[in-house]
């Protein structure tokens, strides 16, 4: 029988920029009852459509009915970043001065106790429709051009408050979900927690690079990786900052939505800033320990146990380019991984049922992925055989050491 826990747990502050979180942690584990569990699979979610609870209970359950696996799905900080997901869309300071100026531009004049309001998604739903219906009469009254679009900046808000850190608290997320469990659940009868068992991380976009970051800052804990168009490198743009530079230029995503004259350039909201005066600067090393492929950090990694990594990337993926994936498997390669990297180059390749496009994320199916994977690596991994339970990186001008204690990944800036 499918079995179904829910947790709650609180798992870690923001040690960058000294910010306290409020909300907890939330995950899943599925299993059947009937299986003897010999590994742990997260399977993480990026950013899209795989991020539906019904699409993950759904996958879990076929896994967990399938595999001697007990599946673990971790709603890690920041995950409801998307409107799908249940983020809103508002106006930032930064996004209200933009909004006063391309108003002040085509002559609609707003309150400016207006602009106090507007981060609240409800009032700028509400702002929007106005705005809209009045470049609307203004065409009408061939004050503008036909085709002309109010060009504004706004932010995602996603759920509980949060926002967007990108990368380092949401592997942390998975790790200290990964050792809860360790201690906690048992699959079986038995009392206690269920000990080394192995982890192996799967997920696609946002999600398979969270799972390298979880490798990267705890590679004893992690003994296979399973990617779908992870990126190696940091695509900086996703991070919120990208209006301070450009608001159209470097925007996460530009759309008109249900809007007829206007256009709105959508960023996540976050608390690292580009500013190097400010506390919250994102520094040349918050960006360095972010890259999966920064080669002295492989170095480093590569002194402890080595986890598994497979790959599927398309060469056509302007999100993740495939030029850095293949950079980061010869490099996984040359220091002794056993690393496979898949290349879709060819429309040949698209059979509609596991790979459907030639962009990123190759609208893959992930259960063929696992039907495909799984059982392999399963067959391959081992448990754990290092003692030592922590890693230091050198980032520019820190050292971050991510370091086990008390059941819990920590991380310390020196």
């Amino acid at each position: 029988m499918l079995i179904n826990r829910d947790f709650e747990i609180s798992s870690c502050d923001d040690y960058e920029l000294k910010i306290r979180r409020d909300s907890l942690l939330k995950f899943r584990i599925t299993h059947d009852d009937t299986r003897q569990i010999k590994a742990l699979l997260f399977i993480t979610p990026g950013l899209g459509g795989d991020a539906d609870s019904n699409y993950k209970d759904n996958l879990a359950g076929f896994v967990a009915s399938n595999y001697d696996v007990g599946v673990v799905s971790v709603n890690y900080h920041c995950i409801g970043n998307r409107p799908q997901v249940g983020a809103g869309i508002a106006f930032d300071e930064f996004d209200c001065k933009i909004l006063k100026q391309r108003c002040d531009e085509v002559g609609i004049w707003l309150d400016e106790r207006i602009f106090s309001a507007l981060n609240d998604p409800v009032n700028a739903k509400n702002l929007l429709f106005y705005l809209d219906e009045e470049l609307s009469i203004k065409k009408r009254q061939n004050a503008l051009n036909d085709d002309f679009l109010l060009r504004i900046s706004m932010s995602v808000y996603p759920t509980n408050g949060e926002y967007q850190n990108f990368g380092v608290m949401q592997g942390l997320d998975l790790l200290n979900a990964l050792l809860f469990i360790r201690k906690n659940v048992n699959f079986s009868q038995n009392g206690g927690g269920c000990g080394e068992i192995p982890a192996v991380l799967l997920g696609s976009s946002h999600g398979a690079y969270v799972s390298y970051m979880a490798a990267k800052m705890a590679p004893w804990l992690v003994s296979g990786v399973i990617d779908n168009s992870a990126y190696a490198v940091l695509p900086w743009q996703s991070i919120g900052f990208g209006k301070e530079i450009d608001y159209i230029k470097y925007p996460c995503a530009a759309l008109k939505g249900n809007f007829n004259h206007i256009m709105g350039y959508f960023f996540d909201k976050t608390h690292w800033t580009l500013n190097p005066k400010s506390p919250h600067y994102f520094s040349e090393s918050a960006e360095k320990i972010r890259d999966i492929y920064e080669p002295e950090h492989l170095k480093e990694m590569a002194k402890y146990n080595k986890p598994i990594f497979v790959s599927y990337h398309c060469n056509n993926d302007f999100i993740a380019p495939f030029e850095h994936k293949v950079a980061l498997f010869n490099e996984l390669k040359n220091l002794g991984y056993d690393a496979t990297l898949y290349a879709i180059t060819d429309e040949n390749q698209v059979d509609g049922k596991f790979i459907k496009k030639l962009e990123h994320g190759m609208d893959m199916s992930l259960k063929t992925l696992i039907k495909r994977e799984l059982n392999k690596m399963l067959d391959k991994i081992s448990q754990n055989t290092q003692n030592k339970r922590q890693i230091s990186y050198k980032s520019a001008g820190k050292i971050y050491k991510f370091y086990e204690q008390n059941d819990k990944i920590l991380l310390d800036l020196i």
